[in-house]
């Protein structure tokens, strides 16, 4: 009885300890080798996007409303690498951004949501990331609060995002002055999380110029979905090559 109590206990030993081995390795997988193929796709898109964009910043920024809407892209292709995110107190420095959502392209970095809005117009221009994994681009995006900046970069122009009161209530008794006057604020929240199920969050406010930012919560779990609201507050215009 001892014996076969010895080999039970020893086979359940040899199982744990294979469990614990797999364990290990998926977590390498997870954490470095996806974070080096991310960062290759990412170091090579942004040579390529900066290869192909010739247009120097313009020194005088605009507000919204007023960058000109002629020779805008009419939609991007699919799996092409189509803006820079930045994103200073989330730790967030220029990270190549793809058109799609699907998990294929958001293996390389942040994907933009095929439908909304493209930076800079009237609507809800929606990007999705990984908070794990993959570099886990979205990791600290839950630092981001009320009239903390967000850059979007595009070939035509550099958008300066400001995010929305936690609260969700600018102009109703919580100071929000890091826009300029007269531009449209959504009443939603800067910061909130929601089921998965809530696709609504990157849909148009009104005409608000709205940026959001989806990434799973908690981390190293999707049962949730953290939601980060931004205004579009200036257009830098890139002149003409």
């Amino acid at each position: 009885m001892n014996d076969m109590l010895a080999k039970v206990v020893g086979f359940i030993g040899e199982l744990l300890l294979t469990a614990g081995v797999l364990a290990a390795l998926f977590a390498f997988y997870l954490l470095y080798w996806t974070g080096l193929e991310t960062s290759k796709i990412q170091n090579e898109a942004k040579d390529n996007l900066r290869n192909s964009w010739s247009a120097p910043v313009s020194a005088n920024p605009t507000v919204p409303g007023e960058a000109p809407q002629e020779g805008s892209p009419v939609a991007w292709q699919q799996g092409s690498a189509v803006a820079l995110l930045s994103a200073p107190k989330a730790g967030v420095n220029e990270l190549v951004a793809f058109e799609g959502v699907d998990q294929g392209v958001l293996a390389g970095g942040p994907g933009h949501y095929p439908g909304t809005a493209l930076p800079g117009q009237v609507g809800n221009s929606s990007f999705a990331a990984h908070r794990d994994g993959h570099g886990a681009p979205f990791d600290n995006i839950d630092r981001l609060h009320t009239c903390d900046d967000i850059t979007v970069e595009t070939q035509e122009a550099i958008y300066h995002y400001k995010v929305l009161p936690d609260d969700g209530l600018a102009g109703e008794g919580q100071a929000f002055d890091c826009v300029p006057d007269g531009i449209e604020i959504p009443k939603v929240q800067g910061q909130h999380i929601v089921t998965p199920d809530r696709s609504d969050v990157i849909l148009p406010v009104g005409g608000a110029q709205m940026l959001t930012w989806t990434t799973c919560h908690p981390q190293w779990d999707n049962t949730h979905r953290l939601i980060i609201h931004a205004v579009l507050a200036q257009t830098e215009m890139k002149e003409a090559a």
